[in-house]
């Protein structure tokens, strides 16, 4: 009987640093991924505002190839977050938000706020004026669409009080 719990507690204790590990190689290559998407979404938007056709058309290529990458970990990065919270996972993450105009990355932020508003509302807080408003907007938008999740929520009374402070301070420059 003795052996038997030894087995057990050493086989969760595998277990755990398997996904200890996994999350951390799980958010190094999203990390990877937000910085190269940023760098291409640059790189294609100076392209298009100098008229270079061929300088759109390989980054276009480069971008749609990283997009792919991007909105794969998209697909798990909310529950890959809330199971083992990560600042700089959440910076690049932020950092990428501001410079890309899709939707369905602020439901992502959103689901992301509902789990840790505390850390997404820090992290908003450090941005410049003009970037905490876009963040603030998409956070908001993400946050309506994502309402079907989470209005059941215990805390959701207290999740929409949270983001409304947050909006308030952001409108008002504090």
């Amino acid at each position: 009987m003795r052996k038997s719990g030894i087995v057990f507690y050493f086989m969760a204790v595998c277990c755990i640093f398997q996904v200890a590990a996994f999350a951390d190689g799980s958010s190094n290559k999203a990390i990877s991924v937000f910085k190269e998407y940023r760098k291409l979404n640059s790189e294609m938007g100076a392209a298009f505002m100098s008229g270079d056709a061929a300088a759109q058309k390989e980054k276009g290529a480069l971008l749609d190839v990283k997009k792919e990458e991007f909105d794969s970990i998209l697909k798990t990065l909310a529950g890959d977050y809330c199971a083992a919270p990560k600042t700089d996972l959440l910076k690049e993450y932020i950092n990428t938000l501001i410079s890309i105009t899709d939707e369905y990355p602020t439901y992502v932020f959103a689901e992301i706020f509902a789990c840790d508003p505390e850390s997404v509302t820090k992290e908003i807080l450090d941005l410049p004026p003009d970037d905490q408003k876009k963040i603030c907007e998409d956070l908001t938008y993400g946050f309506k669409n994502i309402a079907y999740k989470i209005e059941t929520r215990p805390d959701h009374k207290q999740l929409v009080e949270k983001l409304d402070s947050l909006k308030k301070t952001v409108r008002d420059g504090k």
